[in-house]
């Protein structure tokens, strides 16, 4: 997706018929979908580094961030509804222990990948990192919020084109 461009099409019309069937989103809504402008699509490796996945952030009318994981090369289900960057600040300011399950939050009642794969993007922001006393939790990056890191993915990218 180009800069700017509206998420008007539910996931099914832009992605690969593999990877429609490995989302669960025939429940997320269009109307949700149709007021967010995307600003920014990026990949990265899945927790587990097996497959990559493609999250959007994108810009609702009230100027709130969102996230949404858009697809996965792989063949784990995940639930492509955005999350607010209120959700994601509630869940990792100040948090020490972080696991894939603390993300499931976010999407409560879809698949558990989901909360693995929100991780792994906003790992890859910047926002968390694994921990250093034990790798199997992740911590918050101190000082640094969603908007924050997605200003500064924002400033890198227009600085390329």
């Amino acid at each position: 997706m180009s800069e700017n461009e509206i998420c008007t099409k539910p996931i099914s019309e832009v992605t690969s018929p593999e990877a429609q069937e490995s989302t669960d989103s025939s429940e997320s809504t269009v109307s949700e979908a149709t007021s967010i402008t995307c600003l920014f699509t990026g990949e990265c490796p899945s927790v587990s580094g097996r497959s990559t996945l493609t999250f959007e952030i994108g810009r609702h009318p009230d100027q709130s961030l969102h996230l949404r994981i858009a697809r996965n090369t792989g063949s784990g289900m995940f639930c492509d509804e955005w999350a607010s960057d209120e959700q994601i600040n509630a869940i990792t300011s100040g948090a020490q222990a972080l696991t894939s399950r603390s993300f499931n939050a976010l999407h409560p009642g879809k698949s558990i990948n989901t909360g693995g794969f929100v991780m792994s993007a906003l790992r890859h922001l910047g926002l968390i990192r694994p921990s250093k006393d034990n790798t199997r939790y992740h911590e918050h990056i101190p000082d640094t919020t969603f908007e924050s890191v997605v200003a500064d993915v924002l400033s890198l990218t227009k600085g390329q084109g």
